[in-house]
């Protein structure tokens, strides 16, 4: 893949309130995805200068929110609540993981990246199309790239390397913490012989590990716009990680349906049952993910919740697309419209189905970096919500806009 340094937008110390010091970290957020509308004004309450103001946008008076947002963002420029930069960088984005020491952080690097089809930077997961349609409605009206996807490059470690080097002694730019406590810190490289080494390191084939619908909105926009190359435009905000990083992990995203399903028809697809006597769904959860691979976790409501070591040599989460769903009498689109229903947290799952809202839950295992890396080498794309790469990058730390100039 082709990276780039760039004129970063951040913000400056009027944006923030009295105490902050110029510390912009507590108006980042969570990407837009993560933000329901109650949160969504928790955090516009917060700041008028909050980045969910652009994100999640509200119009005064139910006007045209994107067109809002874009005026927004004009006048932030106009006020000097954000600046740009003043020549092309790269951001060191560094996530202190919540307990760790520093050996345990998540390293990986901010910048733009050039769109490039899917045997350069390839995709992994399904797309929803009204996830796509916002999101083009947002960039059609502003012509800024605020938020990052996140990229694992295929760079052998070479990444992390550099960003070792540079990070010795740097002056971080901004901190911001999570609501899991971890802490995002963004730094900033803007010697171009380090960035021509960055970008050396990092011209290899990359997967998209969370963003898709931000990338595909952005590469859409590109074509239908004409964008040339060596153009902003034509470039994706990224935070790239190396898929050797050690702090790389890969969360689950459990399924389930609303029915209690008839579990005899699932019974040629995996071994002798193993139950589960405990009463959490964290620990039903960790049980699944350290039984025997493949694995599943069933509970159908009412009964008691089993641990199902599956045939057949497919990751959990592709078995439960290709062979659960099948025997089931299900179409592949039961991943997609609304009949499976979707849990990131094991806690709420279990308790749905513990009181009958849910009929059945299916508790999926963790992925490996190697098996994801596996699972996509042949281009292969995994189905819909498979994987959560946890901490998200947050929103609102740097971005950028099509004028900004390019390294």
């Amino acid at each position: 893949m082709r990276l780039f340094a760039f004129e970063g937008l951040r913000y400056t110390p009027s944006a923030c309130d009295a105490g902050t010091a110029g510390d912009a970290g507590p108006l980042a957020a969570p990407p837009y995805d993560q933000i329901n509308e109650t949160v969504r004004d928790q955090f516009h309450a917060q700041s008028p200068h909050q980045f969910v103001h652009l994100t999640r946008p509200v119009a005064p008076a139910g006007g045209d929110i994107y067109k809002s947002a874009a005026e927004l963002h004009t006048k932030w420029l106009r006020d000097g609540a954000i600046a740009r930069e003043g020549k092309p960088a790269l951001y060191p984005y560094v996530i202190e993981l919540a307990g760790g020491a520093g050996s345990e952080n998540r390293l990986g690097v901010l910048g733009l990246v050039e769109y490039a089809d899917a045997s350069l930077i390839r995709p992994h997961e399904q797309t929803l199309e009204k996830a796509i349609t916002d999101r083009t409605a947002l960039l059609e009206a502003m012509h800024v790239d605020l938020e990052p996807v996140l990229l694992l490059s295929e760079d052998g470690g070479k990444l992390d390397a550099l960003l070792h080097a540079d990070l010795a002694g740097a002056k971080e730019l901004v901190r911001h913490r999570d609501a899991d406590g971890n802490f995002h810190v963004l730094y900033k490289i803007d010697d171009p012989v380090r960035i021509a080494l960055y970008q050396d390191a990092l011209n290899v084939t990359s997967a998209i590990a969370d963003g898709h619908h931000r990338y595909k909105v952005g590469q859409r926009f590109a074509k239908e716009h004409g964008a040339q190359p060596g153009t902003a435009a034509a470039t994706k905000l990224a935070v790239v990680t190396s898929l050797d990083s050690p702090a790389l992990t890969i969360e689950p995203i459990h399924r389930a349906f609303k029915e209690k399903i008839d579990a005899s028809k699932l019974a040629g697809l995996h071994g002798e049952p193993k139950a589960f006597d405990g009463t959490s769904g964290p620990a039903f959860a960790a049980a699944v993910a350290a039984a025997p691979q493949p694995a599943l976790g069933v509970w159908v409501s009412g009964g008691k919740p089993e641990i199902w070591h599956m045939t057949g040599k497919e990751i959990a989460v592709k078995l439960f697309q290709d062979a659960v769903l099948p025997a089931l009498g299900l179409p592949p689109e039961a991943s997609t419209n609304g009949t499976v229903v979707y849990r990131s947290s094991p806690d709420e799952l279990w308790n749905q189905v513990g009181s009958g809202e849910l009929g059945t839950a299916v508790f999926l295992p963790p992925m490996t970096p190697v098996e994801f890396a596996a699972a996509i080498a042949g281009g292969e794309m995994l189905p819909a919500k498979s994987t959560r790469f946890m901490p998200k990058v947050m929103s609102g730390l740097a971005w950028a806009d099509h004028d900004a100039k390019l390294l």
